[in-house]
């Protein structure tokens, strides 16, 4: 009953304020983006500037937590001056409660362009791909800051031009990473703060691409099969995804892939 009661809380203190609603007196809610575990994200018009912008506010029923956590972002972001990454412009709080208040960054996700838009990434189409969003991450590393949550709805795509975006929960290497005792080894790959953990999401990230082109045929002997298997892929390539899930010894860092990944593109 206990537990029931606190979920019910949680989620009417956590519910997301409505559209047209204004915040500060300035910023004026045109949608709710979405909730992660610690925050919740709307895009604004900024109407000192007629802008649109993203505003995150820390989750309410994180209390403290919340709070340092994007009081944390804040910081991590300031350190992070680069054309593929939202710009974090001020903050503030309001009633008790921190915003953020970040660029709003125009284009289509990865996993829009996937499942919504039907696009298809051939192997050279996608290893390219990769290549940029490695550039990207590994200016973050040599900032002495690891990403953490690189996936397909964090990246967008305009045109040539790629973004990074969603650092809640980016970390300085040397941090303790923020993982409990019954973390599955999935979660502690992808959430212990280290380069690997970045090189191992971009593994899964580079599968989601190239399955893009994969036309399933439904049969009981496919159910088992890997994706070594099922993916038509070269032998380089296949090598490159082993070490990124850390099958095979990983990467020591980002130059180590992409100077694989440069092989191959010739």
């Amino acid at each position: 009953m206990i537990a029931y009661l606190k979920r019910a809380y949680e989620a009417w203190i956590d519910y997301p304020r409505r559209e047209g609603e204004v915040i500060r007196g300035q910023y004026q809610i045109e949608r709710f983006l979405g909730m992660g575990s610690y925050g919740l994200t709307y895009l604004c018009l900024d109407r000192h500037s007629g802008q649109e912008v993203v505003v995150k506010q820390a989750k309410p029923s994180k209390g403290q937590l919340g709070l340092d956590l994007l009081h944390r972002e804040m910081a991590i972001m300031s350190q992070l001056e680069h054309s593929s990454i939202p710009k974090c412009y001020t903050s503030f709080e309001e009633s008790k409660r921190l915003y953020m208040i970040t660029e709003y960054i125009q284009g289509r996700t990865v996993e829009d362009l996937i499942f919504e838009r039907g696009a298809r990434f051939e192997e050279k189409d996608a290893l390219r791909f990769i290549q940029q969003l490695l550039n990207i991450v590994q200016f973050i590393h040599e900032k002495g800051i690891v990403h953490l949550d690189i996936r397909i709805p964090n990246v967008i795509v305009d045109g040539d031009h790629m973004s990074l975006i969603d650092f809640g929960l980016a970390a300085r290497l040397g941090e303790p990473a923020r993982l409990t005792n019954d973390s599955d080894e999935e979660l502690i790959r992808r959430r212990t703060v280290d380069v690997i953990s970045d090189l191992y999401a971009i593994g899964h990230f580079l599968l989601y691409m190239l399955y893009s082109t994969y036309e399933s045929s439904f049969d009981q002997e496919e159910a088992i099969r890997g994706w070594e298997e099922e993916l038509s892929i070269s032998t380089q390539t296949k090598l490159m995804i082993r070490k990124l899930l850390q099958i095979d010894p990983p990467y020591a860092s980002v130059q180590d892939c992409m100077k694989e990944l440069d092989a191959v593109l010739v």
